[in-house]
């Protein structure tokens, strides 16, 4: 199918939004995908709020110019899948991640999280980066660790007076 150049630039443009938006970004070589796993890849693409866009490479490029994902220009080589992950960094890595463990032949080639490359070999080290929710808590227990300190720090005080209080009343008593 021939694009006009105003088709091409839209494309560009559109391509080059997304990019600009995205946290990350994942290359892949999708040869050997089916119409119907790129289909079933889409869809799980939407529900995880990562973004599938099969570009032609020179469209991607240039798309790609000016962003924070500028580093993955150059292995942007043959077929080419791009997954652009808007708000989760990991996002994109655990949709590629899920799709390889369920054997379609896809090969990772590089990432881009927040404009720092790293090689389609760590897409383990990618995917395992936690959501956004599961940073926030763990970075919440942190916090709260020494506040819990404090507070039974505080609350030790007048606990062990009254049990001295309690101890000298009862030796009282006794006599």
């Amino acid at each position: 199918m021939t694009l006009g150049i105003t088709e091409k630039k839209q494309i560009v443009e559109e391509t080059h939004n997304v990019a600009i938006n995205a946290v990350s970004t994942v290359v892949t070589d999708y040869r050997g995908l089916s119409v119907l796993q790129i289909t079933e890849m889409r869809r799980n693409a939407r529900e995880q709020g990562v973004k599938l866009q099969v570009v032609r490479n020179t469209l991607a490029r240039l798309a790609l110019k000016d962003t924070s994902h500028e580093c993955l220009i150059e292995s942007i080589v043959g077929p080419t899948m791009l997954a652009f992950s808007p708000s989760d960094p990991g996002a994109g890595a655990r949709l590629i991640k899920a799709n390889i463990s369920q054997g379609m032949p896809i090969e990772v080639r590089a990432i881009s999280v927040a404009g720092t490359l790293c090689q389609g070999d760590q897409l383990e080290s990618v995917a395992a980066l936690p959501t956004r929710e599961e940073a926030l808590v763990k970075l919440m227990s942190v916090m709260i660790g020494p506040v819990r300190k404090a507070v039974q720090t505080l609350h030790e005080i007048p606990s062990k007076l009254v049990r001295t209080l309690d101890a000298i009343r009862m030796k009282k008593d006794s006599d």
